[in-house]
């Protein structure tokens, strides 16, 4: 994205609305704008990075990130384990559903699945 809209350009605009002496209720709402589009840029960039990688191969390299970021986790809770996931999706620009299948089929659905992690405890019983 160029011109008005550039993250560089937002993220001035930001800059300049957390400095500036606009009345706070407008300065608050603006401020959310500016957020919420830059969260979009990125969300974007991110869906771009991952749909370039659907169906690609995986490399040793992201196997053994995946591999050693999730050695020894058990998911706490649904969220828990959506955050392991996109924690590794942003990192390895993935989509979240192939890093949990990928975590899975390398035996860590414990970590990613919180169902699956739930019936482990049941069975460890």
């Amino acid at each position: 994205m160029h011109g008005l809209h550039s993250a560089s350009a937002l993220h001035a605009t930001l800059r300049y609305l957390l400095a500036s002496d606009i009345p706070s209720q407008y300065r608050r709402i603006l401020i959310e704008v500016v957020t919420q589009a830059l969260r979009e840029q990125e969300t974007a960039r991110i869906h771009q990075l991952s749909i370039e990688r659907v169906g690609g191969p995986w490399q040793e390299q992201e196997t053994a990130v995946l591999q050693s970021f999730l050695q020894g986790r058990i998911a706490k809770s649904w969220q828990h384990a959506d955050e392991l996931v996109m924690h590794l999706a942003t990192q390895l620009s993935r989509h979240a559903n192939d890093v949990r299948a990928k975590a899975t089929e390398l035996g860590f659905g414990t970590a990613v699945d919180y169902r699956v992690a739930k019936a482990a405890q049941v069975h460890d019983r």
